[in-house]
This record gives C-alpha cells, structure tokens and sequence, in this order.
C-alpha cells in the first residue's frame, strides 16, 4: 500500500498538477502524469491502454500518435505489471531476467525501464512506459510516489470515463481546443444521488444567489450565516462540499476551515472558498491542500458550477485514496495505520465521555505450518475466511484490524476487559467451526482494557493485549486471556520501540517467539 506520508512537497505538487486537468480531458490528463513519470525515471515514455488489445495512445517522442496496436508477447514488463498491479523496475535490461525471452528484440540504445501500472480498484486500465537509454538506480521514494501517481491517474479516469475512455480519447483527437479559460468551462455536473452542498456566506444576497443556482443544478442546500454554525451543522449531518466564505461574524471562514480538517468526522469534506479576500493564498497555505479549493468573488455562475464540480471530483479522488490507504490489500479490514488512528479516536472519546473499551488481539495459531504444508494461497484464504467472521461479529461501532501476518485486532466500544472475553469466547467457538479449505483452524486471543485512567499510549495498549495472546499461546492456543500484569508483566522497552519496524507491530525477535 502507498504510505501519504512518504510523498514530499514536490511530490504533492505533481499531484495537484495531475488534479488540475481535470475537466481538459483524458489526453490532458495522461500527458500530464506521462510527462512527470519521464522526469522521474527516464527520457522518454508512452502510456499504453488495455481493453480488447493492447494499443498505445500517448508517446513523447511521437506528440502525433493517437493509436498503435503492440503484440504484448514481445513486451513482458507490461505483462507483469499488469498482472501483478505493482511496478515493474529494470534498472539494466541486459541483465534482466524477465527481458531475457524478448533480449534480442531490445533497441540497442535502451538501457532501462519502469513500467506503472494505472490501478483502479480491481481494474488496471494499462500502463505508462518509461525508458532510458542507459542503466539507472531506481529509489524507493521515486517508486512509492509513482505508485501513488499512477492509482490518482487511473482513479481520476474512471471517475471521469467510467469504462469509455478509449472511446474519449478517440474523440478528443483532433478536437478543437476551447478558447475559454478552463474556469468557464459548462459544467457537467455527474448525475446520481443528490449531492449535498453546506454553504457559509454572510452576505444575505449572495448566499441567495449561490443557493438559487445550486437548487436549480438539483443539488440539496443548507445555508448558514457564520462558521460557528456551519462547524455544527457540518458535524451533524456532514456533507458532500462546502462553500465557505472566508470573512464572517462570530468565527470566520479560515478558523472553521482549521477546525474542521482538525476534526476526524469532518476532515476528508472538500471545501471550496468563496472569497475577495487579498490574502486568500496565504491565508490557506496553511491548510491541508488535499480537499481545498477557491474561487476569487466576483464570479460568474458557470464559473462557480465549474469549480464545484472539480473540487467534488477532487474530493472523491481523495476520499477512494484515503480509504485505500487505510485498507489491508488481502481481507478488505482496517490496516495498522487505520487502527492506530481509530485507537486514537477512542482514547480521546474516553477521556471525554468516559466508560471504557476492550481491545482484542487474536493470533491465528500455526498459520506458518499452513503456509508450509498447504501453500501461501490456502494460508490466505484461512485469513479471508476469518476476516469474514469478524465482520459479522463486531457491532458498527467496532473496529477490526490486520495487524500483522497472523494477527487480527478488534475495537469494542463501551465494553469491559470481561465483555471482551465474553466477546473473545464466541469468536473461538465459531472458529473451531470454520474449517476453510477442510483446514482446522485456532486462534489464541488476548484482551486489554482501554480506560482512561492511566496515559496509555496505542502501543503499550496493543503490547498488552498481545502480551495475554501470547500467554494464550503458551498455554496451547486456542483459548483467550485478559491482561494480568503479574501474569504478563510489562512490555520492555525493547519492545515499545517500534521505530525499526511498522507503527505499533511486535519487535522482530518477538516474532520470532511466537510462529
């Protein structure tokens, strides 16, 4: 999975850029990433797309070319990156063995190749191509980024060609380019479910205006007059967009827009400023750049609807992105960045409201012995059919979790360390049952106490429920235990150091006592 936090100002600037041409077509839109990808890795590049055949449709070194149809047998790169989903990095083509069936086929001045899979959802729509005439080291930060790019590419055409995109780029060849700046473009707004607009604007004839025209679009308004306001109705019933003017009484528009990124119920909400104000730029520098958009008062009313439906656009985008990044790839659960932020959410709700919550490690016992005699193909599925369980077991305000190879976590909200065994009792009595791939299946299960009482931080909280699943272990699997320090002691600092290994994981040689 693509970690966000990996990517650099400059590469968030590519981002944007990509985002930009949104609205100018597909072509625009897969030059834009084609041309970034060469600066990356290469010299030269081309971006191929997959249907029926396969055909490349974009090349810098031939701006001309619409449409060429390539035997994908003499190109296995493109094969395993569109196979595999991942990236596909040749640092030297002489010596590579997956170039070795096509050696003689390779041009003599091409040195080395990248090839970006366009991933959306299950799909993969082709790929782009990036050559270089010599041999070069390929970074990890540059294939995390490209990774990243190439799923906001293929994401952003989709949402824009939902499958027609051949047919749009066959359109869009020798098309008259429109004189009109982009902003005053006729919008065409997505049909669908109604969308939801929240609009602040103090102005009682502006905000009249704006809300007029959106109704007649078919989207559903409410207007409010001030932020403090707005931040109460956003928290309520969220919406799809916000229009927030920047200057209003009581709390303006800068220091709701920060209240709201700040809130996790309201932080992924796109919002798009409506403003005259001379230090507009400045003033949401210093917001997340993400779901931010503005427009500069006076506008015209296709201007607005232009910009609305790009910022809504963006905001999808990042919403598919942020959820795939929260997302485990193989059992569709929450990864560990994900729980390690829904711990945090629950920590702070303790402290506020109080009560307390169970959280449950459960470690699937004997899943390398598995993997060993069954295949890592019947290991996976012995993790899907689990995952399947735990679904149907947890309430919708819990929250499950891989954490790890063999490892799942469970968030019990509102419940004790002794309704988290209750919990943990059921769930091992359904397991024994489950028998996937005619496999007999135990997990050892560990419970801990999530109180607010002591400053516990997410990692000492999981180090003590895995603590007590350990113990489980040693005792024969397939059982559960709560938390005793005077039985499972406290977590060594060895232990909570986690820097050299994934947020909030058990240490290498803590693994190493377990499988």
């Amino acid at each position: 999975m693509v970690e966000i936090e990996q990517l650099s100002t400059s590469e968030w600037g590519n981002l944007e850029r990509l985002v930009g041409e949104v609205g100018r077509g597909s072509r625009a839109l897969l030059s834009e990433a084609t041309h970034a990808l060469v600066k990356r890795f290469g010299d030269r590049g081309s971006c191929v797309l997959v249907d029926d055949c396969a055909h490349v449709v974009l090349s810098t070194e031939v701006p001309s070319l619409s449409e060429l149809r390539i035997d994908l047998a003499r190109y296995p790169e493109i094969i395993s990156a569109l196979e595999s989903h991942e990236l596909v990095c040749i640092e030297d083509v002489r010596r590579s063995a997956t170039l070795e069936p096509v050696a003689k086929l390779l041009p003599s001045h091409l040195g080395a190749v990248v090839v970006i899979p366009l991933v959306a959802g299950a799909r993969c729509l082709g790929v782009i191509m990036v050559r270089s005439e010599r041999p070069r080291e390929v970074l990890q930060l540059d294939v995390v980024a490209a990774r990243f790019e190439g799923r906001l590419l293929a994401t952003l055409l989709e949402l824009q060609f939902a499958g027609g995109l051949s047919n749009a780029l066959k359109l869009e060849v020798g098309a008259p380019v429109s004189i009109l700046p982009r902003a005053v473009q006729p919008p065409s707004l997505s049909t669908g479910k109604r969308r939801r607009i929240l609009v602040a604007e103090d102005d009682v004839d502006q905000g009249g205006m704006i809300e007029n025209i959106l109704i007649d679009e078919g989207f559903d308004v409410v207007l409010t007059r001030n932020g403090e306001d707005l931040l109460k109705q956003a928290r309520c019933a969220p919406p799809d967009l916000i229009l927030l003017d920047g200057h209003m009484p009581v709390l303006n528009g800068f220091h709701a827009a920060e209240s709201l990124q700040a809130d996790p119920r309201t932080a992924g909400i796109p919002i798009l400023f409506l403003s005259g104000a001379e230090d507009l730029l400045f003033r949401i520098r210093a917001l997340k750049p993400d779901t931010i958009d503005f427009l500069r008062k006076p506008y015209a009313p296709p201007e607005l609807l232009a910009r609305i439906e790009r910022t809504l656009n963006q905001g999808l985008v990042y919403k598919g992105l942020r959820t795939e990044a929260d997302v485990d790839a193989l059992t569709g659960l929450a990864n560990a960045r994900a729980l390690h932020k829904g711990l945090t959410i629950e920590q702070s709700r303790i402290v506020r409201y109080g009560a307390t919550s169970a959280v449950v490690v459960m470690d699937v016992d004997k899943l390398k012995a598995i993997n060993d005699r069954h295949g890592h193909v019947v290991g996976s599925r012995v993790l899907q059919a689990i995952r399947e369980l735990l679904r149907t077991m947890i309430r919708g305000t819990d929250l499950a979790a891989r954490y790890g190879g063999d490892e799942f976590v469970a968030i019990l909200s509102h419940s004790s360390p002794v309704e988290g065994g209750a919990f943990a009792e059921r769930f091992l009595s359904r397991v024994r049952q489950l028998r996937p791939e005619g496999i007999d299946v135990s997990v050892s299960v560990g419970i801990a106490s999530l109180d607010g009482l002591d400053d516990q931080s997410s990692d000492v909280l999981l180090a003590n429920a895995d603590a007590a699943a350990y113990r489980a272990k040693r005792l024969g699997g397939n059982r559960a235990c709560i938390f005793d320090i005077a039985l499972d002691g406290v977590p060594s600092p060895r232990e909570q150091n986690t820097e050299d290994v994934l947020p909030g994981r058990p240490s290498p040689d803590r693994i190493a006592r377990r499988t």
